[in-house]
């Protein structure tokens, strides 16, 4: 992986013994680095071509053939919710309280390691991440998704505690009203949001990833320990938050913004830990191994349906998708992108995909399988991952 963002000499107040233990390096050390400019109001204000309404409808219509057609599907959905949400422990419950009060592209810092993160978090706090902290926090994020409502509308399907409201355990907080919504549950507007800024926190920062898409993931899962949604939501509103921020780096106007903000991230988090950053995570505690990471992040691609469509059909691969790769793979054109999309996803037939009606599908593609990736390119220009 070369991600795009290079080593940065931040400007700095030099401060001694202030790494936290992060590394051992001959970098002198660092503590505070100096406001970074935040972008003017001219560049938030402007009209970008990605801003462009769209209507995510089309991208998960698969849920009404599986209302028409597998009732029994269904029926799991409600099973597995009922499993998940009965049998979660106490950590997961007060994290899934977190996430959902929470700006989650803050608690979700706690992917980029235990040295890393709370850096990230302090950072944040002292207001010295203005550009990334303008793309991608919870209220006007100015790279954030379209609302999941018009989709909810359509498919006017009820959530779970309403559904089975003798069953759910309710996990909120003592003056928590996360039970008086009464929109539909498909697909999750929380997970819409956990997707849209985990993915733009990972494409930001690709040397992690792998850690901070499989929080991102648990963001989703902790909806269904709530009883707030299916797995069903859960994928959809994975689909949706990673097809909002793939409009955003395939439009060149919004990704000089995009591309700011990670050499930003960078900045910052290198000038505060005192190493460049492949050091600094090398010597942090990761929030998960890697191998867990990415088998807990594939999981939860299809939560462990059965497949209900024809299996083995040959991947379409939106376009729009190459563009999140941008970061991570910066040395491979479109096509070599869109060609690593397709040799790492998932096969066909799975809830929600739509490769039996030809069409691109969302739902097959392994985010971060695809930016983890090794990838060689041969002599004839063909990709091949090792």
């Amino acid at each position: 992986m070369l991600p795009i963002f290079g080593t940065l000499a931040a400007v700095a107040i030099i401060a001694s013994g202030c790494t936290g233990g992060v590394a051992e390096t001959t970098t002198s050390p660092v503590a505070v680095t100096l406001p970074s400019e935040p972008f003017t109001d001219a560049q938030l204000s402007a009209e970008y071509p990605s801003d462009r309404t769209v209507d995510y409808a089309p991208l998960l219509s698969n849920f009404e053939t599986i209302k028409s057609t597998f009732p029994e599907v269904l029926v799991e959905n409600l099973d597995m919710t009922l499993e998940i949400n009965q049998n979660a422990n106490e950590q997961e419950s007060e994290m899934a309280i977190v996430d959902e009060y929470g700006d989650m592209s803050y608690t979700m810092g706690d992917a980029l390691g235990e040295k890393l993160g709370k850096l990230y978090q302090a950072a944040v706090d002292d207001g010295r991440l203005p550009k990334t902290t303008a793309l991608i926090h919870k209220d006007g994020g100015r790279a954030q998704s379209e609302s999941t409502n018009p989709s909810k509308e359509y498919f006017n399907y009820p959530r779970p505690y309403l559904q089975a409201p003798e069953e759910v355990v309710h996990r909120d907080k003592a003056d928590g009203d996360a039970y008086e919504s009464s929109s539909g549950s498909y697909p999750s507007g929380h997970t819409n949001q956990a997707y849209w800024q985990g993915t733009l926190l990972a494409t930001l920062l690709p040397e992690l990833a792998d850690q901070i898409l499989a929080r991102t993931s648990e963001s989703g899962n902790y909806r269904v320990v709530m009883a707030m949604h299916y797995p069903l939501d859960i994928i959809g509103g994975r689909m949706m938050g990673q097809a909002a921020i793939a409009k955003r780096w395939a439009d060149p106007e919004f990704r000089t913004l995009l591309q700011a903000a990670g050499d930003e991230l960078h900045a910052v988090l290198e000038a505060d830990c005192g190493a460049q950053l492949a050091e600094c995570i090398a010597g942090d505690v990761p929030y998960l191994d890697p191998e867990v990471a990415a088998e807990t992040y594939r999981d939860r691609l299809t939560y462990g349906f059965e497949q209900i469509g024809e299996a083995d059909i040959a991947m379409d691969v939106p376009r729009l998708a190459a563009s999140l790769l941008i970061s991570s793979h910066p040395e491979l054109t479109e096509i070599q992108r869109l060609r690593v999309l397709d040799l790492t996803a998932i096969d066909s037939g799975y809830p929600l995909d739509l490769s039996v009606h030809s069409t691109a599908s969302w739902q097959r593609i392994d985010l971060l399988a695809a930016m983890e990736a090794n990838v060689t390119i041969d002599g004839s220009g063909d990709v091949k991952i090792k």
